[in-house]
């Protein structure tokens, strides 16, 4: 403990500088490229700023982090550089190892840059003790993260007798970033879960990154404009035997490539021709106890840069109705003020009882005003030989200081009238991570879906809505309890042509989280729906579960009630565990039974994952799910390795899907997949 206390000690020496009462810290230039190993060379920072006193945002407010870090960020010609001693006198917690999965509930470290130095947009490259990586795009001022965005970056990390040391290297060329200018927007943010510790460098932020509330990184000089050219081809060989479609034994070889092209720092295009879309791992089943669609994220490379723009509320891009593509290109950028994307793909027809070809076009442009607010246009057309729909849609969302917010979205579609295919909403908010309080009234025309949602993702339509949440969790800390945190989430809606009420829902749940990690969840729902008849559904559940705010967990819930004209009782298991140093499993059950059950919806859904990580790059996953209603029995086995990580990877996989027809005769389909893809890059 005296150790420390030197230590941080000698750090409050570092040399930072406020600008204006916020915080600022100078890019060191350094000479050599650093090693990336995961262990501190003081020698090679001598003479640097340090970010240090970082300060809590939750549990307790503006107070000190209860343990020292020291943060030292540098660059040269080709990369950013981030070294970190990171303190504690508890055991460091690290469990996960696969990418983009990192949340709360390891000892972890993120850092917030915004290269356009406009508090509203930016990166988060989040890490912990094992290395592992997830990286995400910032938008709305945090407001809206898309972590299926994925970059090339390194990190390593070593666990020590004073807790833990973590570098990082981020090259210019994975970002997009504002020519010319020397400032840039920056934030560094800790983890400590021994102590349910989420602490900022710049000061008490009221919402995890907001780029708004963070620092200012001075001096910064990236290299001067190069144009960057970077192919990704991919070769692949699949063998299939379907029963489903009657095809047998088929062996498939396949090839094609995305390219990406830096246009400038601020600016790329991409391009893909024949693009493999084939998904590694399938969308986890879930029980779906509504009368809508499902939303699933989209993991294709070509769609993630720019993808998080089109993230309004009235979704009227959703990049999963597109299937196969035949070519495709895409630009996006930021120009000064504007930020924007345009997509042009043209898609395939695989059989003849398939839709014809069609060209999907999107096109976004988003303003900056204000200190962290922004208007923006979107326009998205699909159309082939016979039929066409296009979509115009205007938003804005207001930053109001630094907790109010005000939001709002126009769309009209094509063909059809303006005011049965339009809809409108406006959202008033107060919001942090402690706190969350919104309004809003939204208008859906009575023929909206069926044009939108060919192209976006909309439920329902032919409804004028009010919808408020409201949430609070108190930070108790007390002999008994950690926190406790109550929801109210209510929903009604009437028939915009006729007045009548279709639908009202009112949910609210309490959760007590206790000292001995164990935690205690009730919500009850109340729901009326008008379909085809008048429906008065409602639910009481119950969740028990132990260490959930960490990544080993387990949690078993209970539920009963009425959904849709039938008694329900629903059980739930899951849970996570590191049974080894290297390997992971993950488990789910849900069983649910109706009474009556003329339509067989009672079902009992198994998912089984495990996993195993020889290095954060190179693994072996074994996932199967089951659902008892239709016999369906999916199971894969992978083995992957990013030799190049995140994109130049080689996989190979076996899948087994079977499901039952409606004869009862079981249908099987055995595959087995091959896939090589390596990034090319050529910069002028």
């Amino acid at each position: 403990m005296f150790r420390l206390l030197v230590l941080f000690l000698l750090s409050l020496s570092a040399g930072i500088t406020l600008v204006a009462g916020q915080k600022a810290i100078q890019a060191f230039p350094l000479e050599h490229p650093i090693t990336i190993d995961g262990i501190h060379e003081p020698g090679r920072w001598e003479g640097a700023d340090s970010a240090i006193s970082f300060i809590q945002m939750e549990p307790a407010p503006g107070d000190l982090a209860s343990e020292p870090t020291v943060c030292y960020i540098g660059y040269d010609s080709d990369y950013i550089y981030v070294s970190v001693n990171l303190y504690q006198d508890a055991n460091v917690l690290a469990k996960a190892m696969s990418r983009d999965v990192l949340t709360k509930g390891d000892d972890c470290f993120v850092l917030v840059i915004d290269p356009y130095n406009d508090n509203r947009s930016g990166y988060g490259f989040w890490t912990n003790p094992l290395g592992t990586q997830t990286d995400f795009r910032i938008n709305d001022d945090g407001r809206n993260i898309d972590a299926n965005w994925d970059t090339e970056w390194n990190t390593a990390s070593t666990i020590h007798d004073l807790g833990w040391t973590l570098e990082m290297a981020i090259p210019f060329k994975s970002l997009q970033f504002k020519p010319g200018t020397d400032t840039w927007g920056v934030n560094f943010g800790r983890i400590l879960r021994n102590s349910f510790e989420t602490v900022y460098w710049s000061g008490t932020l009221t919402d995890d990154f907001r780029i708004s509330q963070g620092g200012k990184l001075t001096g910064i000089r990236p290299p001067s404009s190069q144009s960057k050219l970077t192919f990704f081809p991919y070769a692949s060989l699949s063998y299939e035997n379907n029963e489903f479609t009657g095809v047998d034994h088929k062996v498939k070889p396949d090839a094609g490539a995305d390219v990406k092209w830096q246009i400038s720092p601020n600016i790329t295009a991409d391009g893909t021709i024949n693009p493999d879309f084939a998904t590694v791992e399938a969308d986890q089943r879930r029980i779906n106890l509504t009368r809508y669609e499902l939303n699933y994220p989209e993991k294709r490379l070509f769609f993630q840069e720019g993808n998080e723009m089109y993230k309004t509320r009235i979704k009227t891009f959703y990049s999963r109705r597109i299937q196969d593509i035949l070519y495709g290109a895409k630009l996006n950028g930021k120009a000064g003020k504007y930020n924007f994307n345009a997509l042009n793909v043209r898609t395939l027809q695989s059989t003849e009882e398939d839709e014809p070809p069609s060209f999907f076009t999107t096109a976004r442009v988003k303003r900056d005003f204000l200190e962290s607010s922004s208007v923006g246009l979107t326009a998205v057309d699909r159309r082939n030989d016979s039929s066409y729909v296009t979509s115009f849609s205007g938003d804005y969302v207001l930053n109001l200081g630094e907790t109010w917010k005000l939001s709002g979205q126009f769309v009209a579609s094509l063909p059809g009238e303006l005011l049965s295919h339009s809809a409108w909403f406006v959202r008033f908010a107060k919001e942090t991570n402690i706190y969350h309080m919104h309004i809003r009234y939204t208008e859906l025309g009575e023929n909206f879906q069926e044009n939108v949602n060919q192209t976006g993702y909309v439920v329902d339509d032919d409804r004028r809505e009010v919808d408020s949440d409201i949430s609070y969790r108190w930070w108790l800390r007390n002999r008994i309890f950690q926190y406790i945190e109550v929801v109210s989430r209510n929903n009604m809606f009437w028939a915009r042509t006729t007045g009548i009420l279709r639908s009202w829902y009112f949910t609210e749940s309490v959760e007590f989280y206790f000292q001995n990690r164990f935690s205690l969840e009730y919500s009850y729902n109340n729901e009326f729906k008008l379909l085809d008849k008048e429906y008065y559904n409602y639910r009481h559940s119950f969740e028990v579960g132990y260490n959930t705010a960490e990544w080993s967990h387990v949690a078993a819930g209970y539920s009963r009630g009425r959904n849709f004209g039938c008694d329900f009782q629903r059980l739930s298991l899951g849970g996570r565990l590191k049974l080894t140093e290297k390997l992971a499993a993950e488990y789910s059950g849900d069983l649910i039974r109706f009474t009556p059950d003329e339509d067989n919806r009672s079902t009992f859904i198994n998912v089984l994952s495990l996993n195993y990580n020889f290095t954060k790059d190179l693994w072996v996953k074994v996932f199967a799910q089951n659902s008892t209603s239709d016999s369906k029995i999916y199971f894969y086995g992978m083995t992957g390795w990013r030799f190049k990580p995140p994109f130049g990877a080689l996989y190979l996989i076996y899948s087994h899907d079977q499901e039952a027809e409606l004869m009862g005769d079981l249908e099987r389909v055995d595959a087995l997949f091959l896939k090589l893809t390596l990034p090319i890059s050529i910069i002028r």
